[in-house]
């Protein structure tokens, strides 16, 4: 645990000092009980981050650590376990009521999880079932919903090639609830999860598990996928550069935003040119987040 939260705090407390306040969410560290949550919300008090912890209705490992370090609220993660499970408006009430806390001052996070086994029309159904079982839409101190379209897998794409992924959660938000926003009670927040599927990659061993080069690339509806090969047969030093190049100079640049639109996109031109530090894995996942996230509030900034 130790380790795990040296590795997750590392420039955390930097990387959100613009921002007024963030979401701190302890919930990957269940399986080590209530002292690993109370860790984490006491590394970041410590690292002097303006932080709203984050709990759920169906939680015990972290409900009253998020409520002592509750100074800038709390936040409430709803899931899509908690909807099936039926009575969720009761259950939502009772759990406030329990820990006496004020709708009002409380943030609310409907979380749709993975759906990317959903066309955008299931998304909106699924939204839809979630905001009807919700009660009081216009008390809550935020009002989120989020979900995740990004493949669990690039087995979806084959080796040496490239497909389009459809970002059915920005689609099934923009196309339902923002185009409805005059006739229902509150527009919910936008949020989704990037270029990283919920399942996260921990316990992935690079020794024993194999990993292809890609490259994930947002535009305006859809992920771009670039696949090249596993980083065992041909180093991904070697074929990141290429991939790049594919990307900026070659068959697939009509989807290249161009190196002035963030900076992740000025280190894909710098890989195809051939700049070194950039054929790692994790040099691309830090690309094309910064990209994903630079598109993303241009997406929401361009709607009218």
């Amino acid at each position: 645990m130790e380790a795990h939260l040296n590795k997750s705090f590392k420039d955390l407390a930097v990387s959100v000092q613009p921002y007024s306040r963030c979401f701190l969410d302890a919930r990957e560290m269940a399986s080590d009980g209530q002292s690993a949550a109370a860790e984490v919300f006491e590394r970041a008090a410590a690292a002097g981050m303006v932080f709203t912890p984050v709990t759920g209705i169906s939680r015990t490992e972290d409900v009253e650590a998020a409520l002592n370090h509750g100074t800038y609220g709390v936040a409430v993660r709803l899931t899509r376990g908690e909807l099936e499970a039926g009575e969720l408006a009761r259950t939502l009430l009772d759990f406030m009521g329990r820990r006496q806390l004020a709708l009002e001052e409380t943030d609310l996070i409907i979380d749709l999880g993975p759906v990317d086994d959903l066309v955008v029309a299931g998304v909106i159904g699924l939204t839809e079932t979630f905001l009807q079982d919700v009660p009081n839409h216009q008390r809550w101190r935020t009002f989120t919903i989020s979900a995740c379209a990004f493949p669990s897998s690039m087995g979806v794409v084959d080796r040496n090639s490239h497909d389009l992924i459809e970002r059915s959660d920005w689609m099934a938000w923009r196309d339902n609830l923002y185009a409805r926003r005059q006739d229902i009670l509150r527009l919910p927040t936008f949020s989704d999860c990037a270029i990283q599927h919920t399942l996260g990659v921990e316990g992935f061993n690079p020794m024993t598990m194999h990993v292809s080069a890609s490259i994930r690339y947002t535009s305006r509806d859809d992920w771009l996928i670039i696949k090249g090969e596993s980083t065992r047969r041909r180093l991904p030093s070697k074929q990141f550069p290429d991939l790049a190049t594919q990307l900026v100079h070659g068959h697939l640049k009509p989807h290249f935003a161009g190196p002035n639109h963030c900076s992740g996109c000025a280190s894909i031109q710098d890989s195809a040119l051939g700049a070194s530090g950039l054929g790692s894995p994790e040099a691309w996942r830090r690309i094309g987040t910064i990209h994903h996230i630079t598109a993303a509030m241009q997406n929401l900034a361009s709607l009218p």
